[in-house]
């Protein structure tokens, strides 16, 4: 039973994969690339209308070396923002699929529930911001 449960992970890992980063690219064009632009180098739409430009996400792994995921990760969930420093124009967008994800409920479940959801989601945008990498 186990090597059967096992085989079927394996089997649908790509499929998931795949799944997981057309979420993420379908998440990208239409919150991100009002500002990041859909070819994701920082000259979307909503531009003149920001104080600072938006990075140029398809840089990142030559910032950094590697692909940071972690990092990536935290940014677009809203976590990275230290204690005391005011707020930053893009969005918490770990606080807005949350909230989207519990709408008016009050139960602890669907919170855990939304919770999962918005880090699938978030990870799905990290995959697609990890496969527009400009090649070295």
């Amino acid at each position: 039973m186990r090597a059967a449960l096992l085989a079927l992970v394996v089997l649908t890992a790509p499929a998931l994969a795949d799944e997981t980063l057309e979420q993420g690219k379908a998440d990208f064009m239409h919150l991100c690339a009002p500002c990041h632009g859909a070819d994701a180098k920082g000259d979307g739409p909503q531009v003149a209308n920001l104080k600072k430009r938006p990075s140029d996400l398809t840089q990142v792994t030559a910032k950094y070396g590697s692909f940071p995921e972690d990092r990536v990760f935290e940014t677009i969930a809203g976590i990275d923002m230290p204690d005391g420093h005011g707020t930053r124009e893009m969005p918490a967008w770990g606080d807005v699929f949350i909230s989207e994800g519990v709408g008016q409920s009050t139960k602890l479940e669907d919170a855990l529930k939304a919770s999962d959801e918005a880090a699938r989601r978030i990870a799905g945008l990290v995959r697609y911001v990890e496969s527009i990498q400009a090649a070295p």
